[in-house]
């Protein structure tokens, strides 16, 4: 009886070690991969902005105004179940917005810094995972 105990004991003591180091491990990695804030998909401004970017590159910073001002209403209803998700991310990209639509509205839109603003607002939409963490 005693021979059956220490067989039993020297492989299940081995199996749990090795079950609870895998359970521990995938636990871990499970975390570590939902650990940074996202605010989900958003390819639709994305889609918007480089729309606003091709139209200024053509030299119709009146019409980049127009288009832009689409990313404006979608950002601002989307504000609510966006916001919530990443605070800091939004924010950011919300400044980085404003300054878009700034260079933009500027009496007279210098085409540099329309060019620069719509690449940092383009990147930050981008830039989920470097923000959040």
């Amino acid at each position: 009886m005693k021979q059956f105990l220490l067989a039993t004991a020297l492989i299940a003591v081995p199996v749990a070690a090795f079950s609870g180091f895998q359970i521990y491990e995938a636990r871990a990695a499970a975390t570590a991969g939902s650990s940074a804030p996202s605010l989900g998909d958003l390819s639709s401004f994305a889609t918007i902005i480089t729309d606003v970017q091709d139209i200024a590159a053509k030299g119709d910073l009146a019409g980049a105004k127009t288009r832009i001002k689409d990313f404006e209403i979608a950002w601002d209803q989307a504000e609510a179940g966006l916001k919530p998700l990443d605070p800091t991310h939004w924010g950011l990209i919300d400044q980085t917005a404003d300054g878009a639509l700034t260079a933009l509205r500027a009496t007279t839109p210098d085409t540099t810094t329309v060019t620069a603003a719509l690449a940092a607002l383009q990147a930050t939409l981008a830039d989920q995972k470097a923000v959040s963490q």
